[in-house]
């Protein structure tokens, strides 16, 4: 059988390995280490190393597989997680952060990944929580606040 990888699957490889050997070529010329503390050249050293290593496991990955084991995805679902994503952040103003983020986890949990509700309602409650302690409580960012102040 023959082997059949996809244009736009390399393209994107080429992409995030160039993206990858880019963040390591900038973090070099940066400094690193100093005495026990990383320095400003350590993590995007690190992530261009993941990257570029990652990038190369997804393509060994890709020209091992057998054609008759590889299904097409379908577009719609991307789409509408794509979708979904940007009308969490076109409310995330007028409704408020919390409230914004808790219906885009809700819908995407519920409708597209056809989990139960109670267990959807749970989750994205939980997610939501747990984002406005860490950001607005811990971190003090000044998230969106709608008309329910959260």
């Amino acid at each position: 059988m023959q082997n059949r990888v996809a244009i736009g699957e390399l393209v994107l490889a080429a992409f995030f390995v160039a993206l990858g050997l880019m963040w390591v070529g900038a973090a070099i010329r940066m400094p690193l280490w100093e005495g026990f503390a990383p320095q400003s050249g350590f993590m995007p050293l690190w992530y261009g190393i993941l990257l570029v290593g990652l990038t190369v496991a997804v393509l060994i990955n890709l020209f091992r597989q057998k054609d008759d084991a590889k299904a097409e995805d379908p577009i719609g679902k991307p789409l509408i997680v794509l979708a979904t994503f940007a009308a969490g952040i076109a409310g995330l103003e007028p409704m408020g952060f919390s409230p914004a983020v808790f219906l885009m986890l809700l819908f995407m949990f519920a409708f597209i990944e056809r989990l139960p509700i109670i267990s959807s309602v749970l989750v994205s409650a939980a997610t939501t929580a747990v984002l406005f302690l860490i950001f607005r409580t811990w971190l003090n960012v000044g998230l969106p606040v709608g008309p329910l102040g959260i």
